[in-house]
């Protein structure tokens, strides 16, 4: 309650803060007329940072707030007019600017073009932020930066959103840095070293290799930096140590010398994974893990720009011990049967990782793409797991524990080579790609385990199996891909090409039993499959691409394609060949309503095509519990969706507005058919579900508005779902529906003056029915608070206090309902200059956090605990070291 006090007077408080005011009126010099909605921005006259801003109203006044006294430059802006700039000074007194005449200008560009410097500019699809122009602490990385730029927001974990959209990319002047990681780059490259931050809509990958727009936009970030930033050391290293004998370190470190850029990073911890930002989530550690990482990223542009080198390697070490509980209701037309049971395990995973990218501009018509990645794992598991299963909660049915081991390491390397060479100055282009995949594998393992019948309550029999498991698995796959474009009018281009696919690949599982001198020598086929894969893939596509002057884009594609799949199994005596066409098709038209509106249609449709492993009883069993049938009756699927976005954002507003929408239908639907019998034996096949359909669908809306002058930025969602299924309880047809309704909202301030926060709250409904159990039919309520406040206290001290709250309603299953509750806290102090930072973080002060997790789907409810430390405290120091980088010569 006092911390919902102490918002409440925050926000009374801040509302209140700036007394003085700005009004006037803005007129159109040549008609005297009042501007409607011109655009009056506040930005401060020594460094040009945007303060405020607003709109002027039907009689062409406007009133503003700044926050503080001091000199500022008004600007006045209105499409097809001259641009008004003039300095005041702040003081007690209001401010009135009378009537600000502007006059209209006969000849403007398109876009928004601002000789100014401006915070936000427009140049043609592009959104440029001037990095300058919005305030961020000393030594504040690109994510800091990032959540003060209007219509951008980041999560805990490091997602980002911009105008609506998930951002896929970030580049770094625009080249990957550090590829297998995009989060290195947003942590640790520093905002001072930034000149500008440009967000556009970037062509899908197939599409710049082949030269013909498809249509698919992938939302991308690319940071622009400073000239003097291009050459210079900049990094950090941290060391914390924790209660419970916790401890994490880490290291990054760049070196930039103009094109040339040097990456390393470095962490070690037994906290489980990255933690950077880990105060702003639930930070809760599971089992006790231990983990190591470490990576070079080497970039470089060679030979006056024509060969471009990006090339990484990463080495990480994961370990962990864990111990697990969990309840799972499995629903049937007569009865339920529930499974009770607990796992320990302990797991170790070495990974090597290689990836290397190298672009060649042959000449003004030729380019060519080599790309080679390549892995090594190292793998160790054992784990110990028991079960006990009942029926209608009275009637014990049987009792199962199992210990197993394995050791096993997997070496995979892929290479892919593109060339593309213009064949005229009218489009036509040719477009030649070769790839090749390999692959391998071994383990080694043990299986121990006995499973009991149960009758009336009483044992009935036992089956027992000791058995040493050996796996072997290769695959190899070749691939290529011949494309010819043609410009067919001014227009529209076409695209024809053939593609061919050859993979074989190979797997022996050898299960075997102990002998009578108890050697594992005895061969069990039950368990065991000698299996080899050959499939062979040729088809031709067709693709029409229409754009007009990227305003309207339709692409329409078709590819149809012949497949030649042959399975043999020797130790089942396997033989199987199928020959078959497929053919998908897919539709794309996206619309630029206006500069900052987008609106976009999708279809598509495909093929299911039953897998070898549906058709016939494939795979070896694993346990005396679960028989896997096939059906070699089944038909192939056909699934068709349809996706709607439309998407508008203001800049000068900072506002934005997205919607999205999708429908998908199944026709012939495959469904799992599983019969549970009397002894508790579940046998799984497959069926065709001729005369019904499976389809679900999806509404997302998102807003984003600025508040009180830009003081708070709120940001408003809602999203529904429903899907209507049918599958098979113990044989029997049953139609299951899912409901899904949820409505939140987030507020956040970023200016890092006196308080910084980020509120969100969202509350949400699930329901789910079934034809065969329908008392079982249930609703669920669902709820989550939370927020994350920065104090910025005297003497270089600062605060980050952090709330969370979440709610998950009872069903009829689980008849208590779940509250989870944590609180976060990180004290900070600034040393040397700001470049050394002393910390102390706790974590589930209360030591309040539940870890139930619990789902339901239709005709299954689960509930788990895993081991998990909530509540520790750490101690730490961190150094941010810069040497040149963003640093002007005098």
């Amino acid at each position: 309650m006092n911390r919902i006090f102490f918002l409440l007077l925050f926000f009374c408080t801040s509302l209140s803060y700036a007394q003085n005011s700005i009004k006037g009126k803005v007129i159109d010099r040549g008609e005297n007329k009042p501007l409607f909605n011109a655009s009056v921005i506040l930005l401060t006259a020594q460094d040009s940072i945007l303060k405020v801003f607003t709109r002027t109203n039907e009689e062409g006044n406007f009133n503003i707030q700044p926050p503080e006294k001091g000199a500022y430059r008004v600007l006045v802006t209105y499409p097809k007019f001259e641009l008004y700039s003039d300095i005041i000074n702040v003081e007690d007194s209001k401010i009135d600017l009378h009537d600000i005449k502007i006059s209209s200008r006969a000849n403007v560009l398109e876009e928004v073009v601002i000789t100014q410097k401006l915070p936000i500019k427009i140049k043609g699809d592009t959104i440029e932020y001037n990095a300058g122009s919005f305030e961020t602490e000393k030594n504040a990385k690109l994510e800091d930066l990032l959540r003060r730029l209007p219509g951008m927001t980041v999560s805990s974990d490091g997602t980002i959103t911009a105008q609506g959209k998930t951002v896929s990319k970030v580049l770094i002047d625009g080249e990957e840095f550090f590829g297998y990681d995009p989060k290195i780059a947003i942590r640790n490259v520093r905002a001072d070293a930034i000149d500008k931050v440009q967000v556009y809509e970037k062509k899908s990958d197939e599409a710049e290799l082949t030269g013909v727009d498809d249509g698919v936009r992938i939302k991308t970030v690319n940071v622009v930096l400073k000239e003097e930033a291009r050459k210079g050391i900049f990094g950090n290293a941290n060391a914390t140590i924790g209660t419970k004998h916790l401890f994490d370190a880490g290291l990054f470190a760049a070196k930039f010398n103009r094109s040339e850029r040097i990456g390393l990073t470095g962490n070690w911890n037994n906290m489980g994974g990255g933690n950077d930002s880990r105060i702003r989530s639930n930070a809760s550690i599971q089992g006790k893990p231990e983990y190591k990482n470490i990576g070079v990223n080497y970039d470089n542009i060679f030979l006056k720009k024509r060969l471009s080198l990006n090339s990484s390697y990463n080495f990480n070490n994961n370990s962990a011990t864990n111990e697990r509980t969990s309840n799972v209701k499995e629903l049937f037309e007569d009865k339920t049967q529930e499974t009770i049971g607990s796992n320990s395990s302990d797991n170790d995973t070495k990974n090597n990782n290689v990836r290397t990218q190298v672009r060649f501009k042959i000449d003004s018509i030729q380019n060519l793409d080599v790309q080679l990645n390549a892995g090594k794992s190292d793998t160790y598991t054992k784990s110990t797991s028991n079960r006990s299963i009942t029926i209608n909660d009275t009637t014990l049915t049987n009792t199962f524990d199992e210990n197993n081991s394995s050791k096993g390491n997997n070496d995979n390397a892929d290479f892919r080579i593109n060339y593309r060479r213009r064949l005229n100055n009218n489009g036509r282009s040719i477009n030649v790609q070769f790839n090749s995949q390999l692959s391998q594998s071994e383990s080694i393992g043990q299986t121990k385990s006995i499973t009991n019948y149960y009758k009336n309550n009483a044992l009935n029999r036992a089956d027992t199996i000791d058995q040493k498991r050996v796996n072997e698995a290769t695959n190899n796959r070749i691939g290529a891909s011949l494309n010819l474009n043609e410009k067919l009018l001014q227009d529209l281009y076409l695209t024809v090409g053939y593609t061919m696919n050859s993979s074989v690949s190979k797997s022996l599982n050898r299960s075997l039993n102990a002998d009578g001198l108890g050697e594992y020598t005895l061969l069990d086929s039950l368990y065991s499959k000698n299996e080899e894969n050959k499939n062979f893939n040729q088809g031709a596509n067709i693709q029409l691409n229409y754009n007009i002057k990227d305003k309207l884009n339709i692409n329409l594609s078709n590819t149809m394609s012949y497949r030649n799949q042959k399975l043999i199994d020797s130790y089942r005596d396997i033989n199987l060949n199928r020959n078959f066409w497929d053919n998908n098709l897919n539709m794309n038209v996206n619309y630029k309503l206006s500069l900052n509106k987008n609106l976009m249609l999708s279809y598509g449709t495909s093929n299911r095509i039953p897998t070898f492993g549906q058709l016939i009883a494939l795979q070896p069993q694993t346990n005396p519990l679960f028989v896997q049938l096939g059906n070699p009756d089944l038909k192939k699927s056909t699934e068709n969706s349809y996706n709607f976005n439309f998407n508008t954002f203001s800049i000068l507003r900072s506002s934005s507005f997205n919607i999205n929408a999708g429908i998908t239908t199944t026709h012939n639907p495959i469904a799992n058919k599983r019969i549970l019998d009397s002894e508790g034996v579940t046998t799984s096949n497959y069926e065709n579900i001729r005369d019904k359909i499976n389809w679900s669908a999806r509404v997302y809306s998102g807003y984003s508005k600025p508040l009180f002058n830009n003081l708070l930025q709120f940001n408003p969602n809602a999203n529904v779902s429903y899907g209507n299924s049918y599958d098979f309880l113990n044989g029997v047809l049953n139609n299951s529906k899912n409901y899904n309704a949820s409505a939140g909202f987030g507020l956040n301030k970023q200016n890092s003056k006196v308080i910084d926060f980020n509120f969100f709250t969202n509350i949400g409904v699930d329901r789910v029915e079934t034809l065969l159990q329908p008392d079982l039919n249930s609703n669920s309520l669902r709820a989550n608070i939370n927020t994350d406040i920065k104090y910025f206290l005297p003497f270089k001290f600062d605060l980050v206090q952090v709330i969370n709250y979440g709610y998950t309603g009872k069903n009829k299953v689980y008849t208590k309902a779940i509250n989870q509750f944590y609180m976060n806290m990180e004290l900070n102090k600034k040393l040397m200059s700001n470049n050394l930072q002393l910390s102390l973080k706790a974590f589930d002060i209360f030591k309040t956090f539940n870890t139930t997790n619990r789902s339901f789907d239709s005709s299954k409810f689960s509930e788990s605990q895993q081991q998990m430390l909530t509540q520790y405290f750490m101690l730490g120091l961190k150094w941010d070291f810069n040497k040149n980088l963003g640093k002007k010569n005098d």
